[in-house]
């Protein structure tokens, strides 16, 4: 009989989600989303405030250097041991979250987003890794109907828990 692979364990959500955060990245555009959307770095700001056990409230904001800035409102609860479900104003359908041992991964979700005025209906998803430095590193993918618009590459730092 042969043993499976053990997994290293989740890492604890509050180690991730806590306390706040800021980094840097930038946006860039693929394919004929460059005629809309020009390569430009991002700043990110975030809080995460537990609210029990299991729930937490997560505020970010992302700003480009155009002057184009998102916020949002998540509520998170950890419904498994490496399981989290989101939801938030720009994403009614919710997302789930996988914690891995080194970070974090979003399944492919649909948000709402608003950009000059008009509202796009995007699929998005996310991962993240925590290195050894204590910078978080991740990668959020756009897409409309599964076409490719976006990469936003980002490194954050966790400054308070």
């Amino acid at each position: 009989m042969q043993s499976s692979p053990s997994r290293a364990p989740a890492l604890d959500p509050r180690l991730l989600f806590s306390g706040t955060w800021r980094g840097r990245g930038e946006l860039m555009p693929h394919g004929p989303a460059r005629l809309l959307l020009r390569r430009e770095p991002v700043q990110i700001t975030g809080s995460g405030k537990w609210l029990t056990d299991s729930i937490w409230l997560v505020h970010e904001r992302f700003e480009m250097a155009s002057g184009w800035a998102f916020e949002r409102r998540m509520f998170m609860e950890l419904v498994g041991p490496a399981r989290v479900r989101a939801s938030a104003d720009d994403m009614p359908l919710g997302a789930d979250v996988v914690l891995t041992d080194d970070g974090f991964r979003f399944e492919r979700f649909r948000s709402w987003l608003a950009y000059r005025g008009v509202r796009f209906r995007l699929g998005c998803r996310s991962h993240a890794r925590l290195e050894a430095s204590g910078t978080l590193v991740g990668e959020v993918k756009l897409d409309l109907l599964r076409i490719p618009v976006a990469t936003l590459r980002l490194a954050i730092r966790i400054e308070s828990a």
